[in-house]
């Protein structure tokens, strides 16, 4: 039995993961711009005389907003990329490869989110204590059910015909309009924001971030259920042709 094709998802990561590390601006951008803007919240809270909080509590929102970023601009955002290039018209045009491509891209942006989450890790839980391994552990479990969260929507949003640009500047609206309307149902009585925050997969990653795993299995089955449905949708309807190629 010839088991290479089984190894040609992994091998494709690879590739993709080498390509990614080869772009250290990506990192700064997705990571480190997150870790000066914690950093000065807390500054001007405890300036301010607020009492420190827990490392979880001060941090899930940020964890939530890196895994949607990994989602949209690292899965997604690669997946238009590689369309518009020509890339997937090249090479992707069977069955089998594009199963190959979807699980190598799948694949190689887990590792990815894990590099993120570790990052910031690192360079943020100081301020609160010594880092623990365990507590790592569940953070990178938690943080990982968000970037699947977020790898549904994401990858769906590929679907759409639009070019390269477009999808760069929809990716942003979303992105800091998700975090912006999470945030504000904290902090508003209005009911409408309430609402929306209910259907808000930013705050969905906040809480799973906050109170972990088990204590959203509900979510977690949903989330589960949700990319499983979402990557048959993707390698059914995965657009090849670029969309400039149409005008």
């Amino acid at each position: 039995m010839n088991i290479y094709p089984l190894f040609k998802p992994f091998l494709l990561a690879k590739l993709f993961i080498k390509e990614q590390l080869k772009e250290p601006v990506a990192l700064l951008w997705v990571v480190i711009s997150p870790v000066v803007t914690f950093y000065l919240i807390t500054y001007v809270g405890y300036s301010g005389g607020e009492s420190l909080r827990d490392y979880a509590s001060a941090t899930s929102w940020f964890y939530a907003f890196i895994s949607s970023s990994v989602a949209l601009f690292g899965l997604a955002f690669y997946i238009v990329g590689r369309r518009e290039s020509g890339f997937l018209r090249s090479f992707v045009y069977t069955k089998r490869t594009k199963i190959t491509f979807l699980a190598g891209q799948v694949l190689a942006y887990s590792f990815m989110s894990v590099i993120y989450c570790s990052v910031f890790y690192v360079l943020t839980r100081g301020y609160f204590g010594l880092m623990v391994l365990e507590e790592w552990l569940v953070i990178v479990g938690r943080f990982y059910m968000c970037f699947l969260l977020f790898s549904t929507p994401s990858l769906l949003l590929t679907l759409v015909p639009i070019g390269f640009q477009n999808t760069n500047t929809l990716f942003s609206i979303l992105s800091v309009s998700m975090l912006a309307l999470g945030i504000g149902s904290l902090s508003t009585s209005y009911s409408l924001f309430n609402v929306i925050g209910l259907f808000n997969p930013m705050g969905w990653a906040n809480r799973l971030m906050l109170v972990g795993v088990t204590g959203s299995a509900m979510l977690v089955a949903s989330i589960l259920g949700m990319i499983i449905v979402t990557g048959w949708f993707v390698f059914r309807f995965l657009l090849i042709n670029p969309v400039w190629s149409r005008y």
